[in-house]
């Protein structure tokens, strides 16, 4: 049994993380941990259906009572900010870390000034951090010490736009419009995330000025000032993304020709699923589950098409991802433990 602890267990994706653990058959949890100077909570409180099964006590977080529960591995769910500092000393205490925020996401530590808002505390890690999008990661994962869980929306876009790449018009923007749930924000009580604010209401907000952006533009090999363009939105539900990616292709392509690219992409992948051409997905066929669906329709002339992708932002978008990843670091099978 591979001892894990999670720090930030307490919110919404590290409650996610503690219920694929608590019935992972390789994974014993080591220990729970919650925000510093918070209030502990029982096991069973932190999800409705771990009731009946046994798991430590969530406490407040302190780097000494992590390391008393020696982990061989952290999953934290924790501030970019906090991520960045602790994760090199659970490094350097020989404990593998898989890091759900964004500190380790871009290789360079220049842009956290302006996109995350602090110096890179360790940029020395930005370039061993392994980027776990799973379904793209090879052989990197294996053994790695640091990975960096993509971002919920980056996954939704880059799972569905990364097997495009050759095809895509290098003088023609990329256009992407994403809407997530309530729960992407996290546990903010801030008036902007009320029932009253959001209940029948749909919004945009951070255009161009997303923190995701400059993640998704580095995943998909574009240098700075090239043509893309990402608005995310608010909907008025509590989980999952549906992004809508706009693309032109070099020459004309047909429905075979990419189907037969996402054939390859993602063959023996089996949390991604690609629908037939014209079928889009729906929220619906994903909340819940830690599984991305990927489909598109082909515009008159073939050389313009609309790709549809849909997670849900806590699993794929967080959790399960960090869970496949997890597997993956440790040689199991990339499924164990998930639904």
């Amino acid at each position: 049994m591979i001892r894990v602890s999670v720090v930030g267990a307490a919110g919404y994706s590290g409650a996610e993380v503690v219920r694929l653990l608590a019935r992972h058959p390789g994974i014993a949890l080591s220990g729970l941990f919650g925000s510093p100077g918070g209030k502990g909570a029982a096991f069973a409180d932190l999800h409705p259906d771990l009731a009946g099964l046994s798991g430590p006590e969530v406490v407040p977080f302190s780097e000494e009572s992590l390391l008393e529960t020696q982990p061989e591995a952290a999953i934290l769910a924790t501030p970019n900010e906090v991520s960045a500092e602790l994760a090199p000393r659970l490094l350097a205490a020989g404990i593998r870390v898989i890091d759900v925020s964004g500190a380790f996401r871009l290789k360079d530590a220049a842009l956290y000034p302006s996109w995350y808002g602090f110096e890179h505390p360790a940029p020395g890690l930005l370039a061993e951090a392994v980027y776990g999008l799973t379904e793209w990661c090879g052989d990197r994962l294996e053994g790695a010490r640091l990975v960096a869980n993509p971002g919920c929306y980056p996954t939704s876009v880059l799972l569905a736009a990364r097997p495009l790449l050759p095809l895509l018009a290098a003088d023609q923007p990329v256009l992407v419009t994403s809407a997530s749930g309530v729960s992407g924000a996290g546990k903010r009580s801030e008036l902007a995330f009320s029932f009253c604010e959001l209940a029948g209401n749909f919004k945009a907000y951070s255009a161009g000025t997303h923190r995701h952006e400059p993640e998704m533009m580095q995943e998909l090999g574009l240098p700075a000032g090239s043509a893309f363009t990402f608005v995310p939105h608010l909907l008025p539900v509590v989980r999952g993304i549906l992004s809508t990616i706009h693309v032109s292709f070099e020459e004309p392509v047909t429905d075979v020709a990419l189907a037969e690219r996402f054939v390859v992409a993602y063959a023996g992948r089996p949390f991604v699923r690609v629908h037939p051409a014209g079928r889009l997905p729906e929220l619906k066929e994903v909340v819940g589950t830690p599984r991305a669906h990927v489909g598109w329709q082909l515009l008159p002339g073939g050389r313009r098409a609309v790709f549809v992708s849909a997670i849900d932002n806590l699993l794929k978008g967080a959790a399960s991802q960090a869970v496949q990843n997890l597997n993956r670091v440790f040689g199991l099978p990339e499924t164990e433990g998930l639904p």
